[in-house]
């Protein structure tokens, strides 16, 4: 006996039950009725104790400012995201990002472009293991994950300062640095303080562009403000005797 839907909603109107129509046709449960249904574009509705056509979801357009933003990269494929970003009225690279995903797109760096989300995930073996974050070493040595809008603006800022860095590098690495480094004379004592995290941050950076420890950029800061409000004979006297100033 041939099974149809169109009999199905008969029985269903006749007061049958799922489970006494499944087993009329032989099925062992009102699963595979339902299995039977889905198969022919119908669902079980429980609001309506009965099938229902199935909604199938609507493909996405591609909306006018996520073409834009594809189109940019199509043209500029290593452009600077955070210019791209904000020609097209976004404020950073990272909000473009968060509005391209919100709108079912991921940063590919394979098409180094924005791609669809099903389609990155067909691209990908199902055994493939999935992609490491990405990490950057903070100046402690320790990695840090950053959001993909956050790296990929940070390399527009590296490539659009690129020339600046390179003479910065290259005047570092010849120790070529006019900031004062003084040997203090006497015993050591150990002193803790609380600093803000931002001038923390500061510190750090300092020491380690300027390859000074940060006890000696603390000593040479306490000294030169000394020396300008009142104390710089006191200085003076201090260092006598000694080199007081040697550059690096």
């Amino acid at each position: 006996m041939t099974l149809r839907p169109e009999d199905v909603f008969q029985l269903l109107a006749d007061g049958k039950t799922r489970d006494a129509i499944a087993q009329m046709y032989g099925y062992k449960a009102r699963r595979y009725l339902d299995q039977f249904m889905m198969r022919r574009g119908y669902q079980w509705s429980v609001e309506h104790e009965t099938y229902v056509e199935r909604e199938t979801p609507k493909k996405k357009r591609r909306g006018h400012k996520v073409a834009r933003v594809i189109e940019a990269f199509q043209a500029e494929p290593y452009g600077d995201p955070k210019r791209i970003a904000e020609a097209l009225g976004f404020a950073s690279a990272f909000e473009m990002a968060q509005y391209m995903q919100a709108h079912g797109y991921l940063w590919s760096n394979t098409a180094r472009n924005y791609v669809t989300q099903e389609r990155t995930q067909d691209t990908t073996s199902p055994s493939a293991e999935p992609d490491p974050p990405r990490e950057t070493v903070s100046s402690e040595g320790e990695s840090v994950s950053l959001p993909l809008g956050d790296a990929l603006e940070l390399l527009g800022m590296l490539v659009k300062h690129r020339a600046k860095l390179e003479r910065l590098l290259l005047h570092t690495e010849r120790g070529a640095t006019d900031v004062p480094r003084y040997t203090i004379p006497g015993f050591s004592v150990v002193k803790s303080l609380h600093i803000s995290v931002e001038l923390d941050r500061l510190l750090r950076a300092a020491s380690q562009a300027w390859r000074m420890s940060q006890r000696e950029i603390l000593e040479a800061a306490i000294l030169e403000f000394l020396r300008k409000h009142g104390y710089e004979e006191v200085i003076h006297h201090l260092l006598t005797g000694r080199k007081q100033e040697r550059t690096s």
